[in-house]
């Protein structure tokens, strides 16, 4: 799959609108009920305790190659998607993705060489891969959660991609295919895909139970967090803290 770059004329107008801020947040239920090979799949529940009590947030994982078990806590600084505050992702820094392609059998295989890639673009698709499940919202099925899931945590990964590529492929190749159909989506959708809204949860440091933390992106349209999502007085205003947005994230290799 090649990747096209995205944002460039926009990236100076929107540096200047690019917001920022610290929260606390705590997983609202245990997992959901949906479990692919031992990991939870999108969507999340979480609530937010300070600076304001806002529960029954929706977020969404985008990094499969971070573990860690239990219930902890974190910081983390929540910015708004923004070419000014990409630098600031955890990914924001991917100048290359794993190339995927679909073989003849119906299976994912990676390229030999990774393709060249935009932090931005990729962002943008996993922003698109959320939008398409709050659409199906309601009325989702258990496997368009995991296919789905899987296909965001595609965007990313590095050093975890020979576990992700063989649990797809280990699902079948209905699934290898109907991921693979997500991610073509994403990628021949995402210059569509307006962002206004929408937030990137970045950990900062080690958990509560001294363990690294997952990045997610979460839908703040309706001002769900803080209030609306829109420019700060700065364009990156560093605060500090969020605490206990994913305690039951994605559980790498527990047993559901």
């Amino acid at each position: 799959m090649s990747r096209k770059s995205f944002g460039i004329i926009l990236a100076p107008l929107l540096m200047v609108s690019g917001s920022a801020f610290a929260d606390t947040f705590y997983f609202a239920t245990p997992p959901p009920g949906v479990a692919w090979e031992g990991v939870y799949v999108n969507p999340y529940t979480a609530n937010e305790t300070a600076p304001q009590t806002i529960n029954g947030l929706t977020i969404y994982c985008d990094d499969w190659d971070t573990e860690f078990s239990g219930n902890p806590t974190w910081n983390a600084t929540v910015y708004a998607v923004t070419p000014g505050n990409v630098s600031n992702f955890r990914f924001g820094g991917v100048t290359t993705t794993q190339a995927v392609s679909l073989s003849g059998g119906g299976f994912l295989q990676y390229a030999a060489t990774p393709a060249s890639a935009n932090a931005y673009d990729l962002y943008l698709e996993a922003v698109y891969l959320d939008q398409t499940m709050q659409t199906l919202d309601g009325g989702i099925t258990q496997a368009q959660q995991e296919e789905i899931s899987a296909a965001e945590w595609t965007l990313f990964t590095s050093s975890g991609a020979a576990s992700l590529l063989s649990d797809i492929n280990n699902s079948g190749s209905a699934f290898a295919t109907a991921v693979y159909g997500y991610l073509v989506a994403a990628q021949n959708n995402y210059a569509s895909v307006n962002p206004i809204g929408w937030d990137v949860i970045t950990p900062v440091g080690n958990a509560s139970n001294g363990g690294p933390m997952q990045e997610f992106l979460i839908d703040d349209f309706t001002g769900t967090i803080n209030g609306p999502n829109v420019p700060e007085p700065s364009a990156f205003i560093l605060l500090g803290t969020v605490v206990g947005l994913l305690g039951w994230t994605k559980l790498r290799r527990r047993q559901a």
